[in-house]
């Protein structure tokens, strides 16, 4: 735990570096950072029921690439990446959010993890130290236990998406107007 702690901030403050090297001119322009996306945003009518299928086919097969690449001999190393990934990801947004917004982008950046992440963080959770666990002792993948932290980790991950299609939405339209007030 305390490797791949110290592993995240590291490749977080790697992101927050990174972002602060871009600079504010170019995070303007960035993405779902700029003023017209959060405008446009602030607007838009939203279907959950059109917004699943989307975020299911993005989110869904991402995670069984994770599962069968960490099946492999390299398995630890592809966790390990995609920790960095995410750390690295997190940092970069958190600061770009901070340089367009102020202290205002903190809260931004809450209506982007929230609430799926409330799931998503479980879901990794639980494949990273399962992972790292069975890795660690030898264990052999047919293994029930193993099995059914895969089939929980999934479902985690299910109503992730769920709540990013039917909740965040929402949640991130009132946070929106709460940073334009």
């Amino acid at each position: 735990m305390k490797k791949t702690t110290f592993l995240f901030f590291l490749v977080f403050l790697g992101g927050v570096i990174c972002a602060n090297l871009i600079g504010i001119a170019s995070g303007k322009e960035l993405g779902a950072m700029n003023e017209y996306f959060i405008n446009r945003y602030m607007y838009a009518d939203i279907q959950g029921r059109e917004l699943f299928p989307y975020l299911f086919y993005e989110r869904v097969p991402k995670f069984f690439l994770l599962v069968f690449l960490s099946i492999g001999i390299y398995g630890t190393l592809a966790a390990d990446i995609y920790i960095c990934y995410l750390g690295f990801s997190v940092g970069f947004l958190s600061v770009i959010a901070i340089m367009n917004y102020g202290m205002k982008g903190i809260l931004l950046m809450l209506g982007f993890f929230l609430p799926q992440w409330l799931f998503y963080i479980p879901a990794v959770l639980l494949w990273y130290y399962e992972l790292k666990y069975y890795k660690a002792r030898g264990k052999d993948w047919k293994h029930m236990k193993i099995a059914v932290s895969f089939l929980l980790a999934g479902m985690f991950l299910l109503l992730g998406v769920f709540l990013e299609s039917y909740v965040n939405p929402g949640f991130l339209q009132k946070i929106i107007r709460i940073i334009e007030s």
